[in-house]
Parts: C-alpha cells; structure tokens; sequence
C-alpha cells in the first residue's frame, strides 16, 4: 500500500483536546459536509459548461470565440483588485463566529462593502478611459471593435457589483454555511448556461454570451444578500459600523492577498495576455481551448480548499496558541493535501492521457497544438492543486504572505522560460507560451510544497508517500486504458467515437475506483469515507421522502 498511517481520513481532532474543547470537532463536521455539497456543486457546473464550447464554436468563428474569452481576462484584473477582501471577510467571520464578536464581524462586512465600492468603481473608470488601449492590446479585428468596447465594460461593470457585494456570500461561507452559497451558484449558472443555448442558438451572438452574464450575476448577487439575512441572524451591514480598525484588518491581511492574487491571476493568464499581440488574437483562443477541460477539472478539487480557510480560521479563533489547535490543523493540512491531490489527479490523469481523443470527441476537431497544451495544462493544473492545502489554510491562520514563496519563483522562473521557448521554437507561438508557463508553475508548486511541510512540520518523506505517490497512480491507469483511443477514436466518426470513449471512461472510472479503495486508502479510511457517503446519502433521500414536511 501506499500509506500505512492509522488516522482517519478527516479526524483531524487532536487526542489531547479537552472534553469542554469542541472547535476540532465542529470543524471537522462542517469540513465534511461543506467538501461534500461543494464537489457536487462543481460536478455540476462541469456539466452546464462542457457543452457550451462546442455550441459556440458551432455558431461563432474562433475569433469570436477568442473575443470572448479575451474579455474574461480583463473581468479577471479587474475582479482582482478586490479578490484580498473576500478572502478576509471569510477568514475574520469565521474567526469571530469562533470567537461570539459578531460586532467585529459586522464591522468588517460593512466597511469592506464600502471599501470594495470605492475600488471598483475606480478602476471601472480606469478601463473605460483606457478601452481604446486594451482593444489595441487584444489585437481585436476591426469588424469586432465596436462589440469589444461594449461587451467589456458591460461585463465588467455587472462583475463589479458582484466584488462590491460579495460580502453577503462571504459572510455565508465564514460561517460555514457552505452548501447555501453552492447552492446560490448552482441556481446561477444553470440559468446561465440555459440562456446561452437560447440566446446564441437564436443569433445574438457574442451578445447573447454577455447577457446570460449578466442574468447570472443578478441572480447569484441577489439570493445570496437574501439567504445572508435569513440564515446568518447577527448579520447587519450598514455604513455607520465601518470602523478603522476594520479597515487596518482588511488591509493588512486582505493587502497581502490581495497583492498576492494579482500576481496568481497574471500568472495564470499571462500566456494569454501577451498571446494576442504576439502571436494575435485567435492564439488566446487556442490557449482557452487547450485549458477549458483541466481548468474545469481543477474547480472540482477545490472544493477542498474552499473549506480549508473558513475551518482553519474557526479552528484558529477558539484554539490559537495552544499545542492542540497546531496539532489540529497540522492535521488537517495533511490530509486535505492527500484527499485533494488525489482528487486533482484522478481528473488531470485522465486528461493528461486523452488530450486529442477528448478534443475530437468534445470539439469535433482538433485546433493546431491544443491536444499538446491539453496535456501540458492538465500536469499544471495538478501541481497548481497541490498547493491549495497549504494557501488556504496559511491564510485561515493569519499568513497569507506565505504564499509569495510560491508565485515570486513563479515569476522569476517564468522569466526564463519564455525567452527560451522562443529562442527554442524560432518563434513565438501558443504552445511555446503555454509551455513556459507550465515549467514554471511546476516548478514554483514544488517551491512551496517544501516551505508549507517545514511551516506544518511534515517530513518530505511522509508527504511524498502520503501525498504525492498516490498521485500518480491515475496517470499510469489512464496512459493504459487510453492509448487505444488515440487510434480508434481519432479515425471514428465523432458520434462512434463519443461512444467509445465513453466506454473507456466507464472502464477508467472502474479501475480506479478499485485502485483507490484497495491500492491507497487503509481500512479505517475506507470505512471512514463510506461512512460518510452513507450519512449523506440517507440526509439526501430523507429530504425527499413523502413522510418529511
């Protein structure tokens, strides 16, 4: 076996923790059921969004298509520069719900609903005096111009109100209520993707997109200001409880983030950023092709460590300073890694190892390099998931600035891996791009993989027998079960080759499972995980039961 570790799965209670000391077991609980509402949540956005590229690129050219996904690159910078207050709006409400100081939570809601405002209205100013500027930037043919200008700043602005009012979803998630918040999502982006299909299929084009945007955030925007006043009692925003002290809190903690995030979001969308003057506008289509499945594949595990923070802040708000709350969530920080990578990689193997068959099938055709970034992308995908574990919970106990160690590398890496793909291809191209990118995330993963063992006391040895072994096993099942495809479906008929490969998924799916269950989980996990799998099976199914009213 690959582990022989006698924990349970997420017991992360510590065995010194006094019977009056519940915070270990509260978390746990939460943990659990959170992870387990927000996997289904991402499982199901997999499936609204899976057919929206092939319906698109159906009905609109590439460029087009890359038009739009260009937009979402500047929704991202924009979105950024208020990305460090949500994160500190879960960590301080969690923490302060641990604590009973609803007053302080209050205080932090309000004056970073102020603050937020403030900055994104500025920065929407900004784009629009400098539209002429980013057009130019995105190489926009001339016919689409026009389009350009108003989409972005139509999708920005509605992307902003959703910044400026996040703070009614974040006080939901600070207090673990999860599953409401993945629930407001789910209703989002069902009514998104249905009013794509109706509004593309019916020629509105780049427009019908934009729509179904901004019918989305609405929606999402508007349920969860009202689930946040039903579920969350204490909850009272106003301009009067903004404070300096909450301000000095939000900037401290969530400027350190913040900073943070803006250098994450460059690093993730910098191929595609100097994509378009460099190579033009259809290469950051190629790019968004080449990474839609691995990028959609990694929202699933992050189910986990969008738990992680709100849990380690809780445990960090009724457990600081003591040698229980450092075993705790040293506990937690290792088995979230396993549950997580193992997870991320159960996806990003599969797609690693079926890239063209997978494009021909999803697609209908396989764009020039984007089977090749499919994979490249797919491998960052699962080193960049790596480092979920350890970010979330550094920043649920108060230390965001630990993550520099994993994106200034990633930089300086970076630095010296595009210049290289050039002088290597003769040219600068999409997949030279994407390449250069993936090197220096893995890279920059492995970076800070060793900071966060040191920072939680954990042997490089055991984390790579508890960790990273298990890891790879799905690559070798899939390069088995999937290097027939590459013939069969690839000289099929898309519609026979759908169906093949759906047949070597089931196949897939099988063995690992097997695998999992006999290979890597020890007893006491496995029983563990049914456990809980049977728990919220019968919480399911009681909830529809006729006998419930």
């Amino acid at each position: 076996m690959f582990m022989d570790e006698g924990a349970q799965a997420f017991n992360i209670v510590s065995e010194h923790q006094p019977p009056e000391k519940e915070h270990g077991s509260v978390a746990r609980d939460a943990l659990t059921h959170n992870i387990g509402i927000d996997v289904i949540a991402r499982v199901g956005y997999i499936v609204s969004r899976i057919f929206i590229p092939p319906f698109v690129l159906a009905r609109l050219d590439l460029a087009t298509y890359s038009l739009w996904s260009a937009v979402f690159l500047v929704v991202s910078y924009v979105g950024m520069t208020s990305f460090g207050f949500s994160s500190a709006y879960v960590r301080y409400v969690a923490e302060y719900a641990g604590r009973g100081e609803t007053n302080k939570a209050n205080s932090i809601l309000s004056t970073g609903l102020v603050l937020s405002s403030v900055v994104c209205v500025f920065f929407l100013g900004l784009l629009t005096l400098g539209m002429p500027a980013v057009v130019s930037w995105l190489n926009v043919p001339p016919r689409l111009q026009n389009d350009a200008r108003q989409v972005i700043l139509v999708v920005v602005g509605i992307h902003a109100c959703g910044i400026a009012l996040s703070v009614f979803s974040a006080s939901l998630i600070g207090c673990q209520k999860v599953a409401h918040a993945q629930a407001i999502w789910i209703v989002s982006y069902v009514t998104e993707a249905a009013l794509i299909f109706i509004l593309v299929g019916t020629g509105h084009g780049i427009w019908g997109l934009a729509e179904a945007f901004v019918i989305r955030e609405l929606i999402a925007i508007g349920l969860a200001a009202l689930l946040a006043y039903q579920l969350v009692p204490w909850l009272s925003i106003a301009p009067w409880r903004c404070t300096r002290k909450a301000l000095r809190e939000l900037i401290n903690f969530g400027g350190v983030i913040q900073f943070d995030s803006l250098l994450v979001t460059a690093l993730n969308t910098f191929e595609r950023v100097i994509a378009a003057p460099l190579v033009g506008l259809e290469a950051v289509g190629l790019l968004d092709i080449g990474d839609k499945l691995p990028n959609m594949a990694g929202s699933i595990p992050t189910a986990f460590a969008t738990s992680f923070l709100p849990a380690a802040a809780y445990l960090q708000g009724g457990l600081a300073g003591t040698r229980q709350g450092r075993e705790t969530i040293a506990k937690l920080y290792i088995k979230g890694s396993r549950y997580m990578t193992l997870a991320a990689s159960s996806l990003t193997g599969l797609l690693a190892t079926a890239s063209a068959p997978l494009l021909a099938v999803w697609i209908g055709r396989i764009y020039p390099g984007t089977a090749f970034l499919m994979t490249i992308f797919a491998i960052q995908q699962h080193a960049h998931l790596m480092t979920g574990p350890g970010t979330s919970i550094l920043r649920g106990v108060g230390r965001p600035w630990a993550e520099f160690v994993y994106t200034v590398p990633n930089f300086i890496v970076l630095a010296v891996a595009l210049p290289l793909s050039r002088l290597i291809l003769g040219r600068w191209s999409a997949v030279g791009l994407g390449s250069a990118v993936v090197v220096a995330t893995v890279v920059s993963a492995a970076t800070f993989i060793v900071h966060a063992n040191r920072i939680f006391e954990v042997p490089l040895r055991r984390y790579l027998k508890f960790v990273v072994m298990p890891s790879l096993l799905p690559y070798l099942i899939g390069g088995l079960c999937m290097l027939p495809t590459w013939t069969l479906v690839l000289h099929a008929g898309r519609w026979r080759g759908a169906a093949i490969m759906g047949g070597i998924l089931l196949v897939y799916s099988f063995i690992m499972l097997i695998a999992i269950d006999r290979l890597i989980l020890q007893s006491d996990e496995r029983a563990w995980f049914r456990a809980v799998i049977h728990r919220e099976l019968r919480v399911l199914f009681g909830r529809f039961s006729p006998g419930r009213r």
